[in-house]
């Protein structure tokens, strides 16, 4: 079964409303609430709610083909969304996004260095937030870039966490799927060199003991598996075909080997000349260039094998306590990644749907969603600072460390769409930021804010990297995206003639972007916005 041409459908457009911003801001400076109100479970038993992040996922990859657990046990079973984005395509921003319910103005983490030291409040996070709930929290995996670096002793646990069994950063410019440290609970694992000692193996099967040992018991248990497949190996060759790429597990060594390169009409986009100059400055893709990616390509989609696996063993572990049916699942992913669109090699940060686009999965007891059936797809614009809104509705819990010491979080709650209820803003903006700081040599952008709303990408580049030093230098460069009609962005409509119909739309989109670019909080739930902030949408 080819991959080539995967695209989920959209079920239904949605039409920009110029002038409406000003009119949901007005409104919405009037309303106040608690930071965050206990949700669905609160009234019962809270369910127990495991989350597995892979990293560098695009959303193609997610599929019957090479996660047939994934897609049939938590997909099939509940909620795909369609168009689900990242506001920050890199892995630490997104994942503290995450942890937090926040754009990265706000939580501070715009980039993976200084990564975690760059975290505010880091004792008011998801996990502390669902301890003083009642969970028993537990984390498997990758966490925030830099943590080890950003702490006291490699050994400490981030605040929240019950069980902590986190791989520990490299050294800097290594990713290793062998040959690691693992902390755990306080003290360092050596981990090997066996295939048993394959990262992803690893994490699984921890991921598997945390079920097994805390479902059921009197406290529900909230387990976060942050994969590192499909991540690029750096720094070191684990052999076979994939080494120095992608190692998949050695049971998948061979897999997917045959698989074409999906090419796209952006792949190696013949004419840039509109486009920033940090993509104006790349070369066409070369006849080897072109087969590395696919190799990369390949190699990613075998990875994904074992993740898959994975997923397979923590359902049927629940099943086997009875507690599937009180469980929430979620898969998604902290970004996606390129394979030569746009003639980018690699990488994510630079902000077009390959990198901004990832697999979303939610599955939902149906208890949680009274009685109704699970919406089997949807297609409003959500993105990952929901992520910890819908959570914590889910878990009656509140973004709370103390009774009067609350996250204001910018995301909305998924758990209506997931009942199939009509309460979702159509002409909601979803902002887009990063910020390299003073040098990116390998991402080449530096600095840009911009949001995504309507079917549109509007954003304004302020910096990006000198070829040569790799310092951040200043720029003013726009794109403008229409993906209705321009689904692979080929065509970049900025700067639009001001007296066109584009040109209007563009000048709504800057006005958007100027308001909600330090925005803070959701009208209606969170009052007042903190001060010198509007509204988020």
């Amino acid at each position: 079964m080819s991959l080539a041409g995967a695209r989920p459908p959209r079920r239904r457009a949605v039409t920009l409303v110029l002038g409406g911003l000003a009119i949901a801001v007005s409104l919405g400076a009037v309303l106040s609430s608690a930071a965050g109100r206990p949700g669905a479970a609160a009234a019962g038993k809270r369910p127990n709610i495991v989350v597995v992040v892979t990293d560098d996922q695009t959303l193609a990859s997610l599929n019957e083909a090479t996660m047939p657990n994934t897609a049939g046990l938590i997909g099939a079973a509940g909620t795909e969304f369609t168009d689900a984005v990242v506001t920050t395509p890199l892995c630490c921003p997104s994942r503290a996004t995450l942890l937090t319910g926040q754009y990265a103005h706000n939580h501070g983490t715009l980039a993976n260095t200084p990564g975690y030291a760059a975290l505010r409040d880091k004792a008011n996070t998801l996990p502390v937030w669902l301890r003083r709930a009642g969970y028993v929290t537990a984390h498997v995996g990758k966490y925030l870039n830099r943590y080890k670096a950003s702490v006291e002793e490699p050994t400490d646990v981030a605040p929240g966490w019950d069980e902590w069994h986190t791989v520990l950063d490299p050294a800097r410019k290594y990713v290793r799927y062998y040959g690691y440290r693992l902390a755990v609970n306080g003290e360092v694992d050596r981990v090997g060199e066996r295939p048993r000692d394959y990262v992803t193996r690893v994490i699984n099967r921890r991921a598997l003991r945390m079920v097994r040992r805390y479902v059921p018991e009197r406290k529900p248990l909230y387990l976060q598996v942050d994969h590192r497949a499909p991540h690029t190996e750096e720094g070191t060759n684990s052999g076979g075909p994939c080494g120095g790429v992608i190692p998949p597990d050695p049971r998948d060594a061979l897999a997917f080997q045959d698989e074409p390169l999906p090419r796209p009409p952006s792949f190696d986009e013949e004419d840039v000349s509109d486009k920033p100059s940090f993509i104006r400055d790349l070369p066409r893709l070369s006849e080897s260039a072109a087969a590395e990616i696919e190799q990369r390509y390949r190699c990613a989609l075998a990875a994904l094998r074992s993740v898959d696996r994975g997923v397979g063993k923590i359902v049927a572990a629940l099943g086997d306590a009875k507690e599937l049916d009180d469980t929430v699942l979620v898969f998604t992913s902290d970004n996606g990644f390129y394979f030569g669109e746009h003639r980018i090699p690699e990488q994510k940060t630079r902000p077009y749907e390959e990198a901004l686009r990832v697999p979303l999965l939610i599955r939902v007891p149906e208890r949680l969603r009274g009685g109704a059936p699970a919406v089997p797809e949807v297609s409003e614009p959500v993105a990952n600072v929901d992520l910890a809104p819908t959570i914590l509705e889910l878990a009656g819990a509140t973004p709370c460390r103390r009774r009067k010491d609350c996250r204001v979080m910018d995301g909305r709650s998924l758990t209506g769409l997931i009942r199939g209820e009509d309460a979702w803003p159509e002409e909601r903006a979803i902002v887009l930021e990063f910020d390299a700081g003073e040098r990116a040599r390998r991402t080449k952008v530096c600095r840009y804010a911009g949001v995504r709303a309507a079917g549109r990408v509007y954003l304004r580049h302020s910096a990006a990297a000198d070829p040569v030093t790799g310092e951040c230098q200043p720029i003013d460069e726009g794109e403008h995206y229409d993906l209705a009609t321009d689904p692979f962005q080929l065509d970049n409509l900025y700067p639009a003639d001001p007296l066109s119909p584009e040109g209007a739309v563009e000048e709504e989109l800057q006005a958007r972007l100027e308001v909600l670019r330090d925005c803070a909080g959701i009208a209606g739930r969170d009052a007042p916005p903190p001060s010198g902030h509007s509204y988020c949408d």
